[in-house]
């Protein structure tokens, strides 16, 4: 089937609600997926021994502490059981539409890279797996919620073992522009790169602070190591320049890709112009004690 693979943030707080969330939703994918969990992150191997997936300790690290790039993606691709491997993020909830779009991809390409969009989804507690219809009320909440995620972050990359196993930079798994960088490398390298958003709902719980990649809520201290990509900023890539779309009857070229792309920087700007409106009414409300905050902040969700 599958293999997946992520480095974690320690176990804290929120943080360890929608990790633990995340690998449990992989969990029920299909079962012979494959899941490694990288680094010595706190709770991560107690987590590991808990829900029964592979731990890999002591990984090579940058100087920060971070887990490497391209330590992460040779290990995996030694250890994995199978011919397709999956680098997600950490907080990345996956459902079956996954797999539907990975099986199909797999199945027209013998080489290829998959990727898609990810959309913020609050929720206020761990997913009650044990309710048949947690997948159901998880897209519902999904379908209602504004999300305002930059649409060059990259939650979810799938491609066939043998790529990114060359020349990856020994920067931090985590890094913001990472993903970015894999989808050029792929698309450089006249890989199929196949973007699923269309047909994957991809749930992410994340909180992004500019100029960091670390949530000081959770004990995690901000930090702005330098990121060095070979070729700069042209080597990265964002969704929209994959060169094909998964769509309900086949996969298609990407046509009118640089147009989207704008548009969805344009729309994404907007986005955050209004959540900053919106959050500033709501802290002046606070603040002068007048009364309607509440409600005023997007929707969430208690499991």
């Amino acid at each position: 089937m599958l293999t997946l693979f992520t480095a974690a943030k320690p176990f804290r707080g929120h943080t360890a609600i929608t990790q633990r969330s995340a690998l449990r939703s992989w969990m029920t994918l299909h079962r012979d997926v494959q899941i490694i969990l990288f680094g010595d992150a706190e709770g991560s191997q107690e987590v590991s021994w808990e829900l029964g997936i592979h731990y890999e300790p002591h990984p090579e690290l940058t100087a920060c502490g971070s887990v490497r790039l391209d330590y992460m993606f040779a290990k995996a691709q030694q250890i994995a059981r199978y011919t397709a491997l999956c680098y997600a993020v950490c907080d990345t909830i996956l459902l079956p539409d996954f797999c539907d779009a990975f099986n199909r991809v797999e199945a027209l390409y013998p080489e290829f890279v998959m990727t898609g969009r990810g959309r913020d989804v609050r929720l206020t507690g761990p997913l009650a797996f044990d309710d048949p219809e947690w997948q159901t009320r998880l897209q519902l909440l999904a379908q209602t919620e504004v999300h305002h995620r930059s649409p060059d972050r990259v939650p979810y990359l799938v491609f066939s073992k043998g790529q990114y196993l060359n020349e990856v930079p020994a920067i931090p798994a985590e890094a913001p522009l990472s993903m970015n960088w894999l989808l050029w490398k792929g698309i450089a390298e006249e890989v199929t790169v196949v973007d699923s958003s269309e047909m994957v709902l991809a749930i992410q719980q994340r909180s992004e602070v500019s100029g960091s990649f670390r949530e000081t809520d959770d004990g995690w201290q901000s930090r702005s190591e330098p990121l060095v990509l070979d070729g700069g900023r042209k080597h990265s890539c964002s969704i929209a320049n994959a060169p094909y779309r998964l769509t309900s009857a086949d996969v298609v070229r990407n046509r009118g890709h640089r147009l989207r792309q704008w548009q969805e920087r344009m729309q994404h700007g907007s986005a955050q112009a209004m959540q900053a409106w919106w959050e500033l009414i709501w802290q002046l409300r606070k603040t002068s004690g007048l009364p309607g905050t509440q409600g005023v902040r997007g929707n969430t969700a208690s499991w």
